[in-house]
């Protein structure tokens, strides 16, 4: 076992093995609490925390204790490395409380990171390492979102490197996937938005620093507007009082409708066992026909308009799992991009740049110009973002049954063998996992999911809940969403842990298809939305329309470490405060969008 030196070279190991790492603490909050961090989770110290109680525990040898004056001697000591400047130096200095604390976590140096089972009391160095890690956080607050922290600063002065402009970004933002100079092959931390009020977990025990998994485990990149910088940080900004601090986000649940043949199965003479199925978007019109890709643009833009006319902002537009494709979402972000209301854009898409087969999430982030004027004119395509979905989504034949898909039902040769079921797996590449947070107006962070990604334990979830974005958008081609569907649970769980405000959207095709083919109650649930304060909501689409406009609220909020730090209301939720339905000005619908055949 190694350690706590060991650990530190196997964190550092550019650090010289001739000179002992404790001679001064490190210069970046970031790299103490990455140090910090790991040795409070490889050991196992952090679940022993306990508060100071009136009443001992039985337990209480065991018992990492904090107190009220514990929480306020950290905050002060981590709020005064902030202020702690001498003029020359770009970065202020450890303050003499984190130095003498730091000498004192090296005189155990030699002590192992895993206390051995039988020890009856916790070892000194776990309380040293505790304040350590706080105190980092707490000289964190703001990094990586409006308002500035100087530790933040290294990263900023990559984007000078780069020469953007008010009228051009020559390439995308410089996105770092961690803010120490922690080896990410260990590693990686990030700025935080959410601290989960329950549980007793790491995660629970910071309010602006994540550690992360490796960066090969899941990329995680953290994108902010370089120019977003101003003096006002989340910790100022009071809960009714604060301008702009709503948003409108128009859900056009397209495709809305989706022909058997866009399934198409594919069965290895090698694998008869194991179906595969790729999707054929015949809801689409193909790169080649540009009639009624303008006819798709005017329909989006005419309800964009419709929206405002009855009085909606619309900042975001959202388009489900597979909905279109890249070239057209470059199409549509040009358009867009005219609006300088309109921020972002999210869709799933069915194809990559090149024209070639895919299933990404995509995010065409306007909102990364800041407040430079006049909206980007060009280079903007350089901003889109894309990720490939990390599972495969998997149509049993109950589901195939569901929805009708005759391509989808068992081959021959397992009917044969007498399986009533077969498995059919969608056909596309899972590469390396990733996550994109992008910051938003400078103090709140959104991130994307597509469907089977909102389910599934992997790391990314890890990276979900630590960090704690406020809005998780996931992006589905599904059936109805109701509050008992899988969709439901999982968005439950977010909203729990760590707190996060979850949509989960789906097209309208596969609703249709259950309304006219299966013995299930009509449904038109395109939507389910769920926050911590105001519960599940159902999001249906009525007949005669074609969008919805979810108008969202941020709410400021208190939250609370493991170790009892209160964060003074520097943290926010979103809130669903209201919604309107729109349908399409007369005439500007086309047949095929309607019908589901655009081929």
């Amino acid at each position: 076992m190694p350690t706590l030196e060991q650990a530190f070279h196997r964190l550092f190991p550019r650090h010289p093995r001739t000179k002992s790492p404790f001679d001064f603490p490190p210069l970046l909050p970031a790299d103490l609490f990455a140090y910090c961090g790991y040795l409070l989770d490889v050991s196992g110290a952090y679940h022993h925390i306990s508060p100071v109680t009136a009443i001992p525990t039985p337990t209480a040898d065991k018992a990492l204790l904090v107190s009220d004056a514990y929480a306020t001697n950290v905050r002060d000591i981590g709020r005064s490395w902030l202020d702690n400047r001498d003029g020359k130096r770009w970065l202020p200095l450890p303050p003499p409380a984190v130095v003498e604390m730091w000498a004192e976590l090296g005189r155990h140096a030699d002590q192992p990171l895993v206390a051995p089972d039988q020890a009856s009391a916790i070892p000194t160095w776990w309380t040293i390492a505790l304040g350590l890690f706080a105190i980092a956080d707490e000289a964190s607050i703001n990094i990586g979102f409006a308002g500035g922290n100087p530790f933040y600063a290294p990263v900023l002065s990559s984007y000078q490197q780069q020469g953007l402009s008010a009228s051009s970004l020559s390439r995308l933002p410089v996105s770092p996937t961690s803010i120490s100079t922690a080896n990410v092959n260990i590693v990686c931390v990030l700025p935080k938005s959410r601290t989960p009020s329950v549980g007793c977990t790491l995660r629970s025990l910071s309010h602006n620093l994540a550690l992360l998994p490796p960066r090969g485990v899941v990329r995680t990149r953290w994108i902010a507007s370089p120019f977003d910088q101003t003096p006002v940080g989340r910790e100022s900004i009071e809960p009714t009082t604060r301008s702009g601090f709503d948003i409108g986000l128009m859900l056009i649940p397209f495709p809305f409708a989706v022909e058997d043949a866009a399934f198409c199965p594919h069965i290895s003479p090698l694998q008869p066992e194991l179906g595969w199925f790729s999707m054929n978007p015949t809801w689409f019109p193909a790169r080649s026909d540009s009639a009624k890709r303008r006819q798709l643009l005017k329909y989006i833009l005419g309800l964009i308009e419709a929206a405002e006319a009855a009085g909606e902002e619309v900042n975001g537009i959202v388009l489900p799992e597979l909905a279109i494709d890249h070239a057209f979402l470059s199409y549509l972000g040009r358009e867009l991009g005219k609006n300088p209301k309109i921020d972002f854009i999210i869709a799933g898409l069915h194809d990559n740049k090149e024209g070639e087969p895919r299933n990404t999430v995509a995010i065409v982030p306007l909102f990364l110009k800041g407040d430079q004027g006049a909206r980007i004119s060009k280079g903007w395509e350089e901003l889109l973002l894309t990720r490939e979905k990390h599972h495969r989504w998997k149509i049993d034949t109950p589901q195939a049954e569901t929805y009708q898909l005759k391509g989808l039902r068992p081959p021959a040769a397992a009917s044969a063998a007498g399986s009533a079921s077969f498995d059919w797996w969608e056909k596309i590449d899972i590469r390396s996992r990733r996550l994109d947070m992008l910051v938003y107006r400078g103090l709140t962070t959104i991130t994307t999911l597509i469907c089977e990604d909102l389910a599934r334990v992997d790391p990314c979830q890890q990276v979900l809940r630590a960090i704690g974005p406020n809005l998780v958008v996931a992006l589905l081609m599904d059936g109805p969403q109701l509050r008992d569907r899988w969709s439901g649970r999982y968005a439950a769980s977010l909203a729990d842990d760590p707190g996060s405000s979850v949509l989960s959207f789906t097209s309208y095709a596969l609703i249709a298809r259950q309304n006219q083919f299966s013995e299930f109650p009509d449904s038109q649930a395109v939507a389910l939305w769920k926050d911590e304060a105001s519960g599940t909501k159902v999001i249906d689409l009525p007949r005669n329309a074609d969008a919805i406009v979810l108008r969202l609220k941020g709410v400021i909020k208190q939250e609370s470490t493991l170790d009892g730090r209160p964060d003074g209301y520097n943290s926010h939720r979103w809130q669903l405060v209201g919604q309107n339905t729109i349908a399409a000005p007369r005439g500007t619908c086309p047949a095929w969008v309607v019908s589901g055949n655009a081929r």
